[in-house]
């Protein structure tokens, strides 16, 4: 019998997980850059929607509740249909490894080559992924009354304020001033929930808030405000949100000071940062209680961070640039790091969302006419995991995107800087300052390099 050739077993490794996710009906969430799916080992039963995560720019999955994780189609497709590890020592599994290349081949659409020169056109047209129309969130505006109504009314747990003020140095009025607060417990959120409704704050379409598909038997433990019938009869919708269990939320500001979107450190497992986001999955789910309504994804926006003298006087509505300084801008990863090294450098900082998810910036930079711009990336996202050729073009690849970024920048006749550091001294810019050491910048024009001085930081020509 002849065997699959390495054109087809490359083909089918080289596949995106995502793809088959879709292709497998697995129906895959979007949290920012990353995709939440149920958990594919099926003997993993216990939250499974919500600890597994495929990032499909790295073609990664992973579980942070079991040991299911992979790098490959291959690998993804056998935890789905054995629950396990591929292991190539294993003669069984080496028995099954035709079978899951072409069923796998099957699923996607991909032509099965033999080595004897034979083909296979598969039987199943190529998966084209359900069209569903997501909601569109609410203006910014009623996002942001929502969002600060409800931080009001969430918690501040002692373990979060300590990590808050010796960890990352913020002062109480700082605390208060940026709006961090806990996730509410269940017994405490359906009371939350509850005066915001009685209020009239619209929930639906604010990402993060979302209507679950509960059973009749338990709808009367809710209050009537917060449930409604079911028009097929399944059951009741009630109000909830989607941030699992422990962490706390960080807001995320746009150019104007409104709280547009939130992010949220989870206390356990990874990522450590998700977005508070939600999803309307009717169209799509077929689980029951797994279906959820009204719910609105939070996309992954720049967040705004001048100093934090500056936020607690900055009135809602107003652009930064008619009250800040924003002819130099810095641009890094993370709120916390954006906002800590905002604090210390007296600067604007803008958080962007991953390395090459930078294309909001540049009509923002043009917008403000800031004439300097530095990118300030932490040491360890550019840095090379390892000497595999995936690692090198992985690095190869981020490099590029800086390059790019720099390169629109500059288009705008704005000064375009880098700064790096030794990753001993800290692994984001924040850290770098609380330890009190300071980069070195490289002119993106020039190439010259040399140590930062703070007195010429805001220096423009």
């Amino acid at each position: 019998m002849a065997r699959i050739s390495s054109e087809t077993i490359e083909a089918v490794n080289s596949a995106g997980i995502l793809d088959l996710a879709y292709a497998l009906g697995n129906n895959p969430k979007r949290i920012g850059k990353q995709y939440q799916i149920p958990c594919p080992n099926p003997g993993h039963l216990a939250r499974v929607s919500d600890n597994t995560y495929i990032e499909p720019n790295k073609n990664l999955f992973k579980c942070f509740a079991c040991e299911a994780s992979g790098s490959s189609a291959f690998n993804y497709y056998f935890w789905n249909e054995y629950g396990r590890a591929y292991d190539k020592n294993n003669k069984e599994d080496k028995k099954t490894f035709p079978k899951v290349i072409e069923a796998i081949a099957g699923l996607l659409g991909i032509p099965i080559v033999y080595d004897d020169g034979s083909t296979v056109q598969t039987k199943r047209k190529p998966y084209v992924r359900p069209q569903t129309k997501e909601l569109e969130p609410l203006n910014d505006d009623i996002c942001d009354k929502v969002y600060r109504a409800f931080l009001s009314l969430c918690p501040i747990r002692k373990e979060h304020a300590i990590e808050w003020m010796q960890k990352r140095k913020y002062t109480k009025e700082d605390i208060i001033a940026l709006g961090f607060r806990s996730i509410p417990s269940g017994e405490e959120l359906m009371p939350i929930l509850h005066k915001l409704i009685l209020k009239g704050y619209p929930l639906a379409r604010v990402p993060g808030f979302v209507q679950r598909l509960i059973p009749e038997s338990v709808g009367s433990q809710y209050p009537k405000e917060l449930v409604e019938p079911d028009k097929e009869g399944r059951g009741y919708w009630v109000w909830t949100i989607s941030a699992g269990k422990g962490g706390y939320f960080i807001p995320v500001r746009d150019r104007q000071g409104r709280i547009a979107r939130m992010r949220i450190r989870r206390d356990v497992g990874n990522p450590k940062y998700i977005w508070f986001s939600s999803t309307d999955n009717t169209a799509t789910e077929k689980e029951k209680y797994q279906i959820r309504r009204n719910g609105a994804a939070s996309g992954a926006p720049l967040h705004i961070a001048p100093p934090v003298s500056q936020v607690k006087i900055w009135e809602v509505g107003n652009d930064l640039s008619e009250v800040y300084n924003v002819k130099v801008i810095i641009g890094t990863e993370g709120e916390h790091k954006s906002q800590l090294a905002a604090n210390i450098l007296k600067s604007t900082i803008v958080g962007i969302p991953g390395v090459g998810n930078f294309a909001p910036l540049i009509p923002l930079l043009k917008d403000w006419g800031t004439k300097k711009f530095i990118l300030a990336y932490d040491m360890d996202t550019l840095k090379r995991e390892d000497d595999s050729i995936k690692a090198q073009k992985k690095q190869q690849l981020l490099f590029d995107k800086v390059a790019q970024l720099a390169t629109e920048v500059k288009n705008l006749g704005i000064d375009c800087y880098l700064w790096t550091w030794d990753i001993k001294d800290g692994k984001g810019l924040d850290d770098l300052l609380q330890n009190g050491k300071l980069p070195m910048e490289i002119d993106f024009k020039t190439k010259a390099r040399k140590l930062v001085n703070l007195k010429e930081l805001h220096l423009v020509s």
